[in-house]
């Protein structure tokens, strides 16, 4: 009876004993689900219109490389250093695993190294992780013989270079091309292969960025088991193992990327479309076309790194002169007069001040004017420091900038170029009873100017009197609404210069319609959407429509024109010796809060706008739109120009408009006494000036066709 009693314990402890290790063996074991369903977590690639990669969005940096476009090199190298008997074996390795296991006993480490098939590897970086435990080599094994049932040989493969990580944050081939060699997978040769290939066994030993010594000797140890398995001849491993490593490190700017602004705005449109189309932008390795130009980008990055310092030391000596002693005092309570006047005096610490407390920030977009494709954006100073898009978010005065409006409202309404109107000062009564004076920049007051000096002088006085008395500020707030402005717009009389908000990329875009006669485009930032597989998800198509008369259209760029030629934009011209085409208008805010140019060329249009966040600090003394937001422009075309290499161009005339010379004294069409004249433009069949009264009754031609300016 003892002796069965024993045998049944025996059993009885072996059986659950068994089932206790089988279990733990089989415990976090894939399920049949996942093993027939491998979906790595795919890099998602945002590039620009010629395919340049601006950003990559990730959990994991990975991208997808076919083993049909894996270079063999590449296999053999991990075939000769992981595995170079995958293609024999299902899965394991019984006499390397028994070795293996041995020597764990033998040394007592229970912490096996070594012995694992490629598959083995690849089961471990899907289910289970880098943890060493006996368990768990047990479970990679099981997995690995599961594996080995569901895929072929070549996909097993495919995966295992896809999932492994390379290091410096790169998983798959791919991935580890870009950042060491700045090239695909496609394209990697024999020394690049085997340094990719030396880097899996420890990612941070063998990293060649960091330590290229260690790498070194490793891949001289791939190239030596490549010759050993017959993959390389002794001649080709001679030739390599004394060289150094061909490095050529990724300029990607790392998480920031290629205009940071702009693929930041591609990302939130992306999160909205996930749960549209029901994909995942950080894993489903998407492919995103954009209409950015990354040589635009850099032009305007590089406008934009040229022009701020200047600005923020100009602002850094108003901050010092007015506010700083102020500040100290807020810091320093308890520091005599003296103390206070000394800390003033440290140039270091009231830079460190003026810097934290009143940076210059900046807004600017280029767009083409015939599809509103972004081409470039620039919605701050400093991304890292602050992600908010000064262009695409931000609501600013435009000042002057809005003027092109209320042009364009009176000139639709029938106003013509050299209506005479009175520059005297006008003083208005508000609904609140209160009295509103405008005041020209200039200071100048009297007579009567026409519209074409008015605009390209920047006359407060004469806006207001064409919204009040040639159109109406409802007018003039619809039509720049139907130009795509969002912000709602108050019809009031102060509409004329530019009070009520707008977001920068909104006005800069109603310009298109002066520049393209007519017909605005919807910004737009992505052209399509693909899976990994490049088939596509969703194509995004421009949204145009009409929005103002042609030749209001070409009447009002005709003004602009006259800005960028002789007015308070001319500095393109005498300074920044600008010759292109172009027209364009300034703006500037009450107290110089807000500095705009937008202009546009036959090939571009861009706009700039220069302030701060807060909206009550002023840029400074003399910081108008000419001074602050022009020289970014300027110093973007400049620059754009050499870069695209646009061939001549000039702007086109519509039918429908005939031109006629006139006196600039009278405003009437000149006659053979008038010794002031220029040619002035016309709307067809619009009524005509009479002949000049004041030098003779001798008349002019009344129309003729019109010439390029």
């Amino acid at each position: 009876m003892k002796f069965w009693i024993v045998i049944g314990v025996v059993v009885l402890v072996g059986f659950f004993g068994g089932g206790y290790v089988v279990s733990e063996l089989t415990e976090g074991l894939p399920s049949v689900e996942e093993l027939e369903s491998y979906n790595p977590a795919l890099s998602t690639k945002i590039l620009d219109r010629n395919g340049v990669l601006l950003k990559e969005l990730y959990m994991q940096r990975r991208s997808y490389v076919p083993l049909s476009e894996t270079p063999e090199v590449m296999v053999q190298a991990v075939l000769a250093i992981e595995d170079h008997k995958f293609y024999d074996h299902w899965g394991m390795r019984p006499v390397a695993l028994a070795t293996a296991i041995a020597r764990s006993i033998l040394t007592l480490d229970f912490h096996p190294r070594g012995a694992s098939t490629i598959t083995q590897q690849l089961a471990k970086n899907l289910y289970f992780g880098p943890q060493r435990k006996l368990t768990r080599k047990f479970r990679e094994l099981l997995a690995a013989i599961e594996i080995e049932k569901y895929y072929s040989k070549d996909e097993i493969l495919e995966m295992y270079l896809t999932q492994t990580y390379f290091g410096a944050g790169a998983y798959g081939i791919g991935a580890a091309a870009n950042t060491y060699f700045s090239k695909s997978a496609s394209d990697l040769n024999i020394n690049e292969a085997a340094t990719l290939a030396s880097i899996p066994k420890s990612p941070t030993r063998y990293n060649p960025l960091q330590n290229p010594q260690n790498t070194i000797a490793r891949r001289n140890l791939v190239l030596e088991r490549m010759e050993d398995v017959g993959f390389i001849t002794k001649a080709q491993r001679d030739s390599l193992k004394d060289t150094s490593l061909p490095l050529r490190p990724s300029t990607d700017r790392g998480d920031i990327g290629i205009a940071p602004y702009f693929t930041e705005n591609v990302r939130q449109e992306l999160n909205k479309l996930s749960r549209v189309h029901e994909f995942d932008p950080y894993k489903d390795g998407l492919t995103v076309y954009t209409t950015l130009d990354a040589r635009l980008q850099e032009c305007a990055d590089h406008a934009v790194s040229t022009v701020m310092p200047e600005l923020q030391g100009k602002l850094n000596v108003v901050y010092r002169e007015t506010k700083l002693r102020e500040r100290l005092r807020e810091l320093y309570p308890d520091s005599s007069t003296t103390a206070i006047r000394k800390l003033a005096g440290n140039k270091v610490l009231a830079d460190s001040l003026a810097l934290a407390e009143m940076p210059v920030e900046v807004a600017f977009v280029a767009l083409d004017p015939l599809t509103g494709h972004i081409l470039a954006m620039v919605g701050g100073h400093d991304f890292e420091r602050t992600k908010f898009n000064r262009a695409t978010q931000a609501i600013r005065q435009p000042g002057s900038s809005f003027k092109p409006f209320v042009y364009a409202s009176a000139i639709d309404q029938g106003t013509t170029i050299p209506t005479h109107i009175s520059n005297e000062e006008i003083v208005i009564t508000l609904e609140s009873g209160d009295l509103w004076a405008p005041r020209n920049f200039s200071g100048e007051y009297g007579g009567e100017v026409d519209l074409r000096e008015a605009l390209t002088k920047s006359l407060n006085v004469i806006s207001v009197r064409l919204i009040r008395e040639h159109t109406t500020p409802a007018n003039v707030a619809k039509l720049a609404t139907g130009m795509g402005i969002t912000t709602k717009l108050d019809p009031y009389d102060a509409l004329a210069l530019g009070s009520s908000g707008v977001i920068p990329i909104d006005i800069i875009a109603a310009y298109q319609a002066f520049q393209t006669l007519g017909v605005w485009s919807k910004p737009i930032g992505i052209t399509g959407i693909s899976d990994q597989y490049e088939q596509p998800i969703e194509q995004f198509r421009t949204e145009r429509k009409v929005v103002l008369n042609e030749q209001t259209a070409f009447l009002v760029q005709s003004l602009m024109r006259s800005v960028s030629d002789y007015g308070t934009a001319a500095s393109l011209r005498s300074k920044y010796d600008f010759r292109i085409p172009t027209a364009g208008k300034t703006g500037t805010t009450n107290e110089n809060t807000d500095a705009w140019f937008i202009g546009f060329t036959p090939d571009l249009l861009a706009g700039a706008w220069v302030g701060m966040d807060d909206p009550a600090q002023s840029l400074g003394r003399g910081q108008e739109g000419s001074k602050a937001a022009l020289p970014i422009w300027a110093e973007f075309m400049l620059e754009a120009y050499r870069v695209m290499d646009y061939p001549p161009a000039d702007f086109r005339i519509p039918e429908g408009i005939v031109a006629a010379d006139i006196c600039v004294e009278s405003g009437q069409l000149a006659t053979d006494g008038c010794e002031k004249t220029r040619t002035e433009y016309f709307k067809s069949g619009a009524e005509m000036p009479e002949s000049c009264r004041l030098h003779g009754t001798f008349r002019t031609p009344r129309g003729r066709r019109p010439k390029l300016f």
